[in-house]
Order: C-alpha cells, then structure tokens, then sequence
C-alpha cells in the first residue's frame, strides 16, 4: 500500500520528494501511464504541425506555380504579338505557324492561372481582371487576323501598333497578379520556417519525454527483477511438475486404452463361443422342426383327425417362426461381435509410415470398385491429390469406405457423379469426396460418426460401424473427417490429415 502523506504545511523538497516516490514506485503503473499519455500528447502535435507545414509548403508551392504560370501566359501574349508582326513585316507564313501554337498554349495557360487565382478569395478581383483584358487583347489578336486573311497588310500593321497598350494592360495585370503572389510567397514561406521550429522544439520535446519514460522504467525494472526471477523459477518449477504430471496421466490413459481393447476383444472373442452354439443348436432344431413336421404331414394324409390343430400350428408354422427370429437375432450378433474385434485388432496394430500418393491410393480403390459403379450407373473422378507420410492400409479402409458409402446411398434412378479432389495447405492435406446422392439430414449429420448409429431409410446393408471406423483410424493417424450435406442434394465428406503423421500415433 502506498504510505500516507501529510501535505500539510508548506511544500518542502522532502515532501515533493517522498510524494513522487509514492507515485513513482508504489504505483508502478502511474509513471507508465504518464509517460505515455505524454509521448502521446507530443505525438499528436508533432502531427498536427507536420500536417500544417505540409499546408504551408504546399501554399509555397502554389505561389510559385502562380508565379511561373502568369510568366508563361505573359510570354505567350508577346510571341503571339511578335508572330503577328513577323509576319506582317516580312509575309513568311512561318510567323502564322508560331502564332497558331502560341494561341493554343495561351487559352491553356489562360485557364490554370484562372484557376489558381479562383482559389484564393484574396485574388479574386485579380482573376476578374485578368479576365477582362485579356478578353480585349483577344479581340485585337482576333482583328488582326481577319485584316491578315483579307489582305489588308497596312490595315492589320496600324492594329498591331494601336494594341500594344492592351498588352501593356495586361501586362499591368500580371504584374500586380505577380506581386500579389510574391507577398502570399513570402507570408508562407515565412509561416512555413515557424512550424518548422516548432516541429523541432516537440520533437526536442518528445525524445526528452521518451528518454525520461525509459529511465523511469529502468528504475521501475531494476526494482522488481529480483521478484521476476523468483516468478519466473516457480514457473518453471511448475512447469516441470506439470510436464511430469502430464507424461503419467498420458502414460496411464495409454494403458488404460490398451487395457480396454483388450477387455474389448477379450469380451468380444468369449461371447461367440455360446453364440455359435445357440446358432448350431438352432440349426440342430432346424432339422428337427423338418422331420416333425414331416412326420405330422404324414399322420394327416391318413387320418386327418389323429394330429390337433394346435400342434401342427406349433410344429408347422410357429417354431418355424421363432427359429427364423432366432437365426436373425444371432447373425446381427454375429455381425456386431464381429465388427467389435475388426474395431479391436485395429486398435492394437502397430502403424507403419510410408510415402503414400493419394492419387494413386484413390485410382487403385476405383477399379476394384468399378463393378459397383456399373451397377448403379455411377462415375468417379479424381482430381490430382497430394502426397502423405502415413499408413497405407489405414488410409485404404478409410477411403474405401467412404467411397463404398457414396456409392450404396445414391439416388435411386439418377446417375451418380462422385468428385475426389484435394490440396495441400498449412502442413495438412485435405480431401474431399462429394456425391450427388441422398444426402443425410442436419439432425443425423454428427449421429452417424457414432458406433451402431444409422441415418436415414434401411434399405442398404450394414450395421453402423464404418464411418465410426474411420474417424477412430482418422485420429490416431492425427486426421479428422468433417460433413458438410444437404438432404436430397448430396453429401460432402472432408479429409484432413497431417502431411507427415506423427511418431506419436503410431
């Protein structure tokens, strides 16, 4: 907590002193703060009087540009007027060449000196002069002219001397157009040199800010180093622990989970013993439902009455339907148990890495697949896919039974167009496999990742295992598979897997 102090009494160089201490060190944040909320305010008018001194070196500029543009347009009216005598003088048709060029480059520079007076109120009136007497100088450029293309040489000559007090008015314009610019020149020029100083003394202002915040938090550092150090040794102290506690809790979830298969396959591998005896016995039973009703076949061909009713129902068409129930129910069994060891072995076999091309994986699984294909009048195609470091025969059965899944869920009666295309990107390739079949329903579309879950109408074989497969092999290979379908319009099942599978996973 930061002491009190009494502030009582006058001001002395000890209570200044212990008051900034307080502030300084006992506050640690606030010398922070104030550093940069001064770093900030020097930052903002440093701003501020950079952007002014653009303004003024751009009204320097526009000065000089006023300048030289009333120069250029004072240049075009006497060569125009040196043209014109030229020619008037000496009849060679060069001097109407160099005034038709000049009269273009005159109308130009005209109109930007216009402009650029047009924008400053304060030469407003100039521009309207401007305007004026170079209307009236025109008009004599223009009757000159006309008396040259009439032939009338001496008519055009006493024109030409009686305009040159036109020219001298306009000359009389430009030049107050030019002191007027020349005053405006020397006013920035001169606003431009004290923003320049002033930018100077912020800056001047702004490296002492910085270099006081810099000794500020040097002394603020040096002060809780020693409390950094002791932070940072138990943070390492607990990183270390948490690192070991991590290596033992991975360590038992990977016994744990090896544990499981093996109760899993354990559990799987004793219930087919009584199971396939239920299924002998049946068969057995079978057998002997035949023969009795054989027999009871018999009795009824020669007395009608020696076998009740009741019996041969029983014999003839109840046990018949029960030992059908019986054989159903034990072949789900069978099928269940089955894909419970399948999902077992995989568990515990050992990964192998290699060079897989996908492409090739891919275009292999579409010919042992063509048959199929055929049958349901579908077509596959593979797009160029990249290569992986990973196992091969994980990635067959996860790709083959994606494919086999596109395939068997169609659309009944419209031709199946199944698309494999691929990339590489951030270290992961990607694989898409997109169909134009049935499409599963927002509701099912996580349910069917599930172990025993189906989706959608039952019309096809199977007991819900693939696609739980598949994300169990994806995520040991460091993989995922993500859904992304429509119901009615189609499915698309994407593949990320690590370009190089990790030693971890294997």
């Amino acid at each position: 907590m930061t002491p009190a102090i009494s502030l009582r009494g006058p001001l002395t160089f000890d209570k200044a002193a212990q008051l900034i201490k307080a502030l300084s060190f006992s506050r640690p944040w606030l010398p922070l703060i104030a550093g940069l909320l001064i770093v900030l305010g020097v930052g903002i008018l440093t701003t501020r009087t950079v952007i002014r001194s653009d303004d003024d070196s751009q009204q320097v500029r526009d000065s000089l540009i006023t300048i030289g543009t009333a120069d250029a347009l004072m240049l075009s009216i006497v060569e125009m007027n040196n043209a014109q005598r030229g020619y008037i003088l000496s009849r060679n048709p060069a001097f109407l060449d160099r005034f038709s060029d000049e009269s273009r480059s005159l109308a130009t520079r005209q109109a930007a000196l216009v402009a650029q007076l047009s924008a400053d109120p304060g030469a407003a009136e100039l521009a309207e002069q401007l305007e004026t007497e170079m209307r009236a100088r025109k008009m004599t450029f223009v009757d000159i002219e006309r008396r040259i293309a009439l032939g009338d040489i001496s008519g055009a000559g006493a024109i030409s001397v009686a305009a040159r007090t036109r020219t001298d008015d306009v000359r009389q314009v430009i030049d107050a157009i030019k002191a007027y610019a020349d005053g405006q020149l020397k006013k920035r020029q001169s606003d431009a040199s004290r923003t320049g100083n002033r930018a100077l003394v912020l800056a001047i202002s702004g490296l002492f800010s910085a270099a006081m915040l810099i000794v500020i938090a040097t002394i603020f550092l040096a002060r809780r180093s020693a409390d950094l150090e002791r932070a940072n040794a138990e943070v390492s102290a607990l990183a270390q622990s948490l690192e070991r506690r991590v290596s033992e809790r991975t360590a038992d979830l990977a016994e744990a989970n090896e544990e499981i298969q093996r109760f899993a396959y354990i559990v799987s591998h004793d219930l087919r013993s009584p199971l396939v005896n239920v299924m002998g016995f049946t068969a057995e039973l079978k057998d002997a439902q035949e023969i009795a009703a054989s027999y009871i076949a018999t009795l009824a061909q020669a007395d009608p009455t020696s076998v009740p009713a009741e019996v041969r129902t029983a014999v003839v068409e109840d046990m018949p339907e029960a030992m059908n129930f019986i054989r159903a129910a034990t072949g789900r069994m069978d099928r269940l148990i089955k894909a419970i060891l399948q999902i077992s072995r995989e568990g515990r076999r050992s990964m192998v890495v290699e060079k897989v091309d996908l492409g090739a994986l891919l275009a292999n699984l579409h010919d042992t697949l063509s048959g199929q294909l055929d049958a349901v009048n579908a077509e596959v195609t593979i797009a160029p896919l990249p290569e992986v470091h990973s196992d091969p025969l994980a990635l067959e059965q996860v790709f083959g039974n994606l494919l086999d899944n596109a395939i068997k869920y169609l659309k009944p009666g419209v031709p199946g167009r199944i698309a494999v295309s691929g990339e590489r990107k951030g270290g992961k390739a990607i694989v898409r496999i997109k169909d134009n079949g049935r499409g599963v329903a927002p509701v099912d579309q996580r349910r069917i990742f599930e172990l025993f879950r189906r989706a959608g109408q039952q019309d096809q074989p199977g007991e819900g295992i693939g696609l739980a497969h598949v994300q169990a092999l994806l995520r040991r290979m460091g993989g995922k598979i993500e859904l992304t379908s429509a119901l009615g319009e189609g499915s698309c099942f994407t593949v990320t897997l690590p370009i190089s599978m990790s030693p971890a996973a294997r």
